[in-house]
């Protein structure tokens, strides 16, 4: 058997799952910036963080374990080609990042949302904010167009730094985007 062949397909895995979930835990998220009902709210928590858990972080975990043993098989240094220092940099980047801030921020949504439907409290732009800061709406949008900017950097495999801080940029203007535009669309719709 092919052990680059089997790390390549571990890896496209690893990605299938890591990209599956953020977009599930967008998905999610999106329907509790939509809802009015604090049980569907809690429920967009909930599953939030199934997702988060059961896909993204095995995902995350995959595509690191693969991605490091694929460098080694093809004899590639891990500092030698910008596109291969940029996919490990944000990569590292994004799973300190969702294992720190996002992982407190879903937590605290997931409790609080659980807190208030227990009460029998209505969903209130209070209990919104209690359970939602502006970090983590940052972090929350942050992370797809972020997996967007490695996935390119590992196709096209760009060897100069301008492409890769333009793809970069576009990323954050990206999220700046979704910060301002997500939470307002989702209220128009109600």
């Amino acid at each position: 058997m092919d052990i680059y062949l089997l790390l390549k397909f571990a890896h496209i895995l690893g990605f299938i799952l890591l990209g599956g979930g953020l977009l599930a835990v967008w998905v999610s998220e999106f329907q509790a910036y939509r809802t009015n009902e604090i049980g569907v709210f809690a429920e967009s928590s909930r599953y939030t963080a199934i997702f988060y858990d059961f896909l993204v972080i095995p995902g995350a975990i995959i595509t690191a374990t693969s991605g490091f043993f694929l460098v080694q098989n093809l004899g590639l240094g891990f500092f030698e080609e910008p596109w291969l220092i940029t996919m490990w940099g944000l990569f590292l980047f994004e799973f300190i990042e969702g294992n720190t801030i996002t992982r407190i921020q879903f937590r605290k949504t997931l409790r609080s949302s659980k807190k208030a439907f227990e009460s029998g409290k209505t969903l209130t732009e209070e209990v919104r904010e209690n359970a939602r800061t502006l970090i983590n709406q940052i972090v929350h949008f942050l992370d797809l167009p972020m997996t967007m900017v490695i996935v390119y950097c590992g196709t096209v495999r760009p060897d100069n730094w301008t492409t890769i801080f333009t793809a970069i940029a576009i990323a954050l203007v990206a999220t700046a985007l979704m910060v301002i535009l997500v939470p307002r669309l989702a209220k128009k719709e109600k």
